[in-house]
């Protein structure tokens, strides 16, 4: 029992840090107890997410769609630069991670690979930097106005108080960065793609992260495998009743 309740600690205090961006993750998160995990990852589905990009401003919207798109980090996606990506050839390479405005290396260097990028998300891009006042190889893509483009946007700030506050009213459990980063795996995964492609895409250190991931990951997966087989059992029940009646 006092284990547990230092392990709890211990949770919550990450989870602070990780919302005042001292730390992007939750090391305790792996720990598991009494082979319970503390809960399985939000995720938006296609019409949720569709749902609030409709809604959602120019700048906030891009935010969300590359985020989602390209699986990045929320470190990662602050830290994007213009001349970081490549137009001509549609990829995205990410080359730093910022936290609490602290410009640190990305997590792996599996996390330096190429993200392919969409055409849609290609023309939004372009349309973001014709209108943002800091276009410039150099400058940050989503680049503070309030500090003349010299830092990027606080993304915890971004998703605090201009993103969750638009999902909450239209009723979407978005509960923050890693939501998206969740999401478009389970979408990933949804599709058929295979696990080594999702691994690339999310750019995991090893495969066993995707897989551990696609494990506990589709649970609509889950229960139509479930309903398909039950399913079977049942109709031909009321077959066989029908049948002896």
């Amino acid at each position: 029992a006092a284990r547990k309740k230092i392990r709890d600690i211990m949770h919550l205090l990450y989870e602070h840090a990780i919302r005042h961006e001292f730390t992007e993750r939750n090391p305790i998160s792996k720990v598991r107890q009494g082979g319970k995990r503390l809960g399985t990852p939000t995720r938006l589905d296609v019409k949720q997410l569709c749902l609030l990009l409709s809604v959602l401003p120019a700048r906030e919207r891009l935010m969300v769609l590359l985020d989602f798109g390209t699986g990045l980090r929320r470190g990662e996606l602050s830290g994007v630069k213009w001349e970081d990506v490549n137009f001509e050839e549609k990829v995205l390479t990410p080359m730093r991670s910022i936290v609490k405005q602290h410009i640190g290396d990305v997590k792996t260097e599996a996390s330096k690979k190429q993200i392919p990028l969409d055409e849609e998300l290609v023309t939004e891009l372009l349309a973001w930097r014709k209108e943002t006042p800091y276009a410039g190889d150099s400058d940050y893509v989503f680049a503070s106005t309030k500090m003349k483009g010299k830092q990027p946007y606080w993304m915890s700030r971004i998703m605090q108080h201009h993103i969750k506050p638009v999902a909450e009213k239209l009723g979407i459990p978005l509960k923050g960065w890693h939501t998206l980063r969740h999401s478009y795996t389970t979408l990933l995964r949804q599709k058929g793609n295979n696990p080594k492609v999702v691994q690339d895409l999310l750019r995991h250190a090893s495969y066993s992260i995707t897989a551990n991931i696609y494990d506990s990951a589709v649970s609509e997966e889950k229960r139509e495998a479930h309903s398909s087989v039950m399913r079977l059992v049942t109709r031909t029940q009321i077959r066989t009743r029908q049948n002896s009646v």
